[in-house]
C-alpha cells in the first residue's frame, strides 16, 4: 500500500510539472510579425533576419518579406504585421488610414533614384531639350523628379516618358532606346554592370539635397510600428532600434557578407548584385526624433505636389514615434 501510495504521488507530481511547462509554452509568449520590402528598403536589416533576432522567452519574431507594398499594407492593417519597412508616402497613408494607428519609427533608405545613361550629364540642367525616361508614374520617384525638375524651371524644355515598370526601362536603357534614365536601385546596378556604355551620371539625393538646401530629404523607406504594441512592448522597440541600426551600419562596412545574406532571404536576386548596388542604396539609421523635420518637409513637397500621396493631408507629430 506505502508503495502505491508512493506511485500515485510520483505520478501527480510528474502531471504538475508538465501542466506548468505547458503554462510556459510559446504560447505565452507576445507574437510579434517584422516585415519588409524585397529591395533596398529591407536591406539594413539582413542581420535581423539571418540570427532571428529578438527572439526571446517573452517574444516570438518572425520575420518576412513581401513582393509588393499592397500586401504588406493589408497585414498591417489587420495587424498581422507589427513593425515594418515600407516607402516614405506610404507611412503617412497609413497613419491616416488607421487614424494613428501607425506611427513612423526610424528613416532606413534615402534616395535610391539615380540618372543613369549612355550620355554624360553634370547636372539635371544638361537635360534641356531631352526627353527623360523614367518608371514609376504616380509614385515617390514620379513626384520627386517633377519635383526637381519644376524648382530648375525645366518641365517645359524637355519631356518624361514613362515605363510601366522598373524593369521595362532597364531594357530601354540596355537597348540604347533610353540615353536619359532615372532607375531605382538595383536596376542602376545591373545596367551598369551590363554595359561598358551606362554610367550612373547623377546621385539624385545630391541633386535633392541642393534644390532643397538640406532642409529635407529624399527619404524612400522607413519603418513603421503599431502604435498600439509599440505602447506595450517599449523595451522590446528599444532593443529592436539598438539591434537594426547595428545591422544598417554592418550591411554598409561589410557588402560583400551582406550581399550573401540578401541574396539568401531572396531580398534581392543574387549575392554579387546585392554586394553591387549597397553602396548606391542608400541605407541609412535615423530614429523619428532625428529625422523627424526633415521627413516632414519632404511630406510636405510631396502633399503640395499630389495630397492624395501622403494620405490627403500632413500628419501631425504623433505621427512619429517617440
Amino acid at each position: 500500500m506505502k508503495t502505491r501510495n508512493i506511485s500515485i504521488l510520483i505520478i501527480l507530481i510528474l502531471f504538475f510539472i508538465t501542466l506548468t511547462a505547458c503554462d510556459r509554452s510559446p504560447k505565452d509568449k507576445t507574437p510579434v510579425t517584422i516585415a519588409g520590402l524585397r529591395g533596398p528598403t529591407s536591406m539594413g536589416m539582413i542581420r535581423l533576419f539571418e540570427e532571428e533576432a529578438l527572439n526571446s522567452d517573452s517574444y516570438e519574431v518572425t520575420y518576412l518579406t513581401e513582393a509588393a507594398p499592397d500586401a504588406l499594407t493589408a497585414k498591417l492593417l489587420n495587424n498581422e504585421i507589427q513593425i515594418a519597412a515600407v516607402p516614405t508616402n506610404l507611412a503617412s497613408i497609413l497613419y491616416h488610414r488607421t487614424e494613428g494607428g501607425i506611427q513612423f519609427l526610424a528613416l532606413n533608405t534615402l534616395g535610391v533614384i539615380h540618372l543613369v545613361g549612355t550620355e554624360p550629364v553634370d547636372s539635371l540642367d544638361d537635360l534641356k531639350g531631352q526627353v527623360l525616361h523614367i518608371s514609376g508614374k504616380g509614385a515617390t520617384p514620379d513626384y520627386a523628379v517633377n519635383y526637381m525638375l519644376s524648382s530648375l524651371g525645366l518641365l517645359d524644355d524637355m519631356s518624361l516618358q514613362f515605363y510601366a515598370d522598373h524593369a521595362s526601362l532597364a531594357q530601354a536603357v540596355l537597348a540604347g532606346d533610353a540615353p536619359y534614365a532615372v532607375l531605382p536601385e538595383p536596376f542602376v546596378t545591373q545596367v551598369v554592370n551590363q554595359s561598358n556604355h551606362i554610367r550612373l551620371q547623377l546621385d539624385l539625393n545630391k541633386e535633392w539635397e541642393k534644390i532643397t538646401s538640406g532642409s529635407s530629404v529624399l527619404s524612400m523607406g522607413c519603418l513603421v510600428i503599431s502604435k498600439e504594441f509599440a505602447e506595450e512592448n517599449d523595451d522590446f522597440v528599444q532593443d529592436f532600434l539598438s539591434q537594426y541600426e547595428q545591422s544598417v551600419n554592418w550591411v554598409n562596412t561589410h557588402p560583400s557578407d551582406a550581399g550573401l545574406l540578401i541574396a539568401e532571404h531572396g531580398i534581392l536576386p543574387n549575392a554579387q548584385l546585392a554586394e553591387s548596388a549597397i553602396p548606391n542604396s542608400a541605407i541609412v539609421f535615423e530614429d523619428a526624433k532625428t529625422a523627424k523635420d526633415k521627413i516632414n518637409n519632404f511630406l510636405k513637397i510631396l502633399f503640395e505636389y499630389n495630397p492624395s500621396s501622403i494620405g490627403g493631408s500632413l500628419p501631425n507629430d504623433d505621427f512619429y514615434y517617440q
